[in-house]
């Protein structure tokens, strides 16, 4: 009784080539490669952390939850912090004061919870602009306008300012 060998596909990196006037087709496998990431870390869940290879290395991460998870963020937040565990800060980050409620088509609305302020910015290219400068500034007004409202953080403080205000 002889044993058959089991095959299976199998990726291999390499270059292909086709010669015209022969019409074949060979692939030359490369040897083994340098690898391009360093510092591997895996969790549970499928989540992996690496440092990139190359002149301006990166630190990259990817965080995998299935579809039918009952809840896909606690999944994902919990392999981000088996992941990051030792890149946690020394001292606790002190969480930001404001926060962006808009970012669109050069606008950007940040709102301060604590002093209850909100502040925009804008900004508009003169040279697309040269004429109907006074126009795209409206539009800007008319965007913060428009958005805030779908904001739950400054519907919560107006609300709030208004029950206090009567």
């Amino acid at each position: 009784m002889s044993k058959d060998k089991i095959t299976r596909k199998v990726k291999v990196r390499g270059t292909g080539t086709f010669d015209p006037e022969t019409r074949k087709f060979g692939f030359e496998p490369f040897g083994e490669a340098p690898s391009t990431q360093t510092n591997v870390k895996t969790c549970a869940g499928g989540g992996k952390r690496w440092t990139t290879t190359g002149s301006d290395p990166s630190k990259m991460i990817t965080l995998k939850s299935k579809e039918s998870s009952p809840d896909q963020y606690a999944e994902l937040a919990r392999q981000f912090n088996a992941l990051t565990r030792d890149l946690r800060p020394k001292k606790p980050l002190n969480p930001p004061t404001e926060q962006r409620v808009v970012s669109e088509d050069g606008l950007e609305c940040w709102l301060n919870e604590e002093k209850n302020v909100l502040t925009f910015t804008g900004s508009i290219n003169l040279e697309q602009h040269p004429r109907d400068w006074q126009a795209e500034v409206l539009r800007h007004v008319q965007l913060v306008v428009r958005r805030l409202p779908s904001s739950e953080t400054f519907n919560k403080i107006i609300n709030n300012l208004k029950k206090g205000g009567l």
